[in-house]
C-alpha cells in the first residue's frame, strides 16, 4: 500500500499491442496503490488513448534521446518529480538507458518482462517470463482477467466522432484491419475480394489502420469500390468504438487487431505457421494458418469461416420450407 504522497511512474513505452496486453497489469498497479499519484511513460502514439484510461493521474511521452537537449531536460524534468518508484513495464533498451541516466541514486525501480522476446527451455520448448519476483517486491497482485478496453468506449461518449455514422457506417459492417508488414500481410486482392461479400451480403466493407496503410488502401478501393477506406483516419478511441459496433473482423499482422479483441470484437486472424498462434486465449476467434504465404487462404474460405462462426448476420438462418400450392 502506498502513502498517499508518494508518486510512480510507469514506463510502457512500446507498442500498441504490448500496451493492450498490460491493460490488467495497469489496473492491479492502480488497486495496490489507490492513494499515490501515478504517472505514464509512454510513446506519443499512445498518449491520447493512455489519458482515457482511468489508471493514471498523469501522462507523458518519451522523448527522442538522440536529440541531446532533449534528453537532458527530460531527466531534470524526471529527477524534479521526486519519484519513489518506477514500474518498467517494458523493459527494452530505451528504459535501460534511462534507469542508467537517472543514476545510482535514483528511485526503486522494478522490472518487469513483457515476453516480447522469445526465450526457449531446453526440453520445454518455449518459456513464459517469470515476473513472480515483481509482484513479491512492488506488492501488486497477478492479473487473472483479459485486457478491457471497455472504458475507452465512454472517454468521449457524448463526441460525434466516436460514432460509426462520423465515418459515413450504418447498419451491420465488418472491419478489415491488414498489418504494415507485407511479408506478413494477406494480398490486399484477397482483401478486395472479401469486402465484395461482405457488400453482397448487405453489410458495409471497412478498412482501418495507420497512416502507412494508405497505399493499400488504394489497392484494395480499386478493386472493392464498395469499401469505406478509414485507413489513418481514426484513432485508437475511435477504432475502439468501430471495433465494438462491427458484426467481426478480419487481420493477419495487425496490432489494432488487439484493440479490437479488448472490446469483445470477434472475427478471423491469418498468420504464417512460423508465427504460431495468435494471442486469442478465451477470445471468439478463428486463427487461419498458412504455409507459406497468406494468399494460400482464399477469401471465400475467410469468408464461410465467419458465416460459421455465426458472425454474419442472417447468413446461418436456413430458410423455412414454403408450403407447396397446390394448383387446382
Amino acid at each position: 500500500m502506498s502513502r498517499k504522497s508518494e508518486n510512480i511512474l510507469i514506463i510502457k513505452a512500446d507498442s500498441l499491442a504490448s500496451f493492450v496486453q498490460a491493460e490488467p497489469l495497469f489496473e492491479a498497479i492502480r488497486d495496490a496503490n489507490p492513494h499515490a499519484k501515478i504517472s505514464l511513460l509512454t510513446t506519443p502514439a499512445l498518449q491520447r488513448v493512455a489519458r482515457a484510461a482511468p489508471y493514471f493521474d498523469q501522462v507523458a511521452a518519451l522523448p527522442d534521446f538522440k536529440v541531446v537537449e532533449a534528453k537532458q531536460a527530460f531527466i531534470r524534468q524526471l529527477k524534479g518529480a521526486h519519484f519513489a518508484r518506477i514500474f518498467d513495464l517494458s523493459a527494452d533498451e530505451e528504459s535501460a538507458k534511462l534507469k542508467v541516466a537517472l543514476g545510482p541514486f535514483g528511485p526503486k525501480w522494478f522490472s518487469y518482462d513483457p515476453g516480447a522476446k522469445k526465450r526457449v527451455r531446453r526440453g520445454l520448448g518455449e518459456a513464459l517470463p517469470d515476473n513472480s519476483r515483481f509482484y513479491a517486491e512492488t506488492g501488486v497482485k497477478t492479473p487473472t482477467r483479459l485486457p478491457d478496453f471497455k472504458w475507452a468506449l465512454s472517454a468521449r461518449k457524448d463526441s460525434a466522432n466516436m460514432q460509426p455514422s462520423w465515418f459515413g457506417v450504418s447498419g451491420d459492417f465488418g472491419l478489415l484491419l491488414p498489418g504494415p508488414d507485407p511479408e506478413r500481410r494477406w494480398p490486399a486482392s484477397h482483401y478486395a475480394q472479401l469486402a465484395r461479400k461482405i457488400a453482397q451480403a448487405r453489410m458495409m466493407p471497412v478498412l482501418a489502420g495507420g497512416k502507412d496503410l494508405h497505399g493499400i488502401g488504394d489497392e484494395v478501393s480499386n478493386e472493392a469500390p464498395e469499401i469505406v477506406d478509414l485507413t489513418g483516419k481514426t484513432d485508437h478511441l475511435q477504432l475502439s468504438a468501430l471495433a465494438h459496433e462491427a458484426a467481426f473482423f478480419v487481420s493477419d499482422s495487425a496490432e489494432e487487431m488487439h484493440l479490437a479483441l479488448s472490446v469483445g470484437c470477434a472475427g478471423v486472424v491469418l498468420r504464417k505457421s512460423a508465427e504460431g498462434a495468435a494471442p486469442a486465449t478465451g477470445r471468439h476467434i478463428v486463427t487461419l494458418t498458412a504455409q507459406e504465404h497468406l494468399g494460400e487462404a482464399s477469401a471465400d474460405f475467410v469468408w464461410r469461416t465467419l458465416i460459421n462462426m455465426g458472425l454474419v448476420p442472417n447468413q446461418n438462418a436456413r430458410p423455412q420450407p414454403q408450403p407447396r400450392k397446390v394448383v387446382r
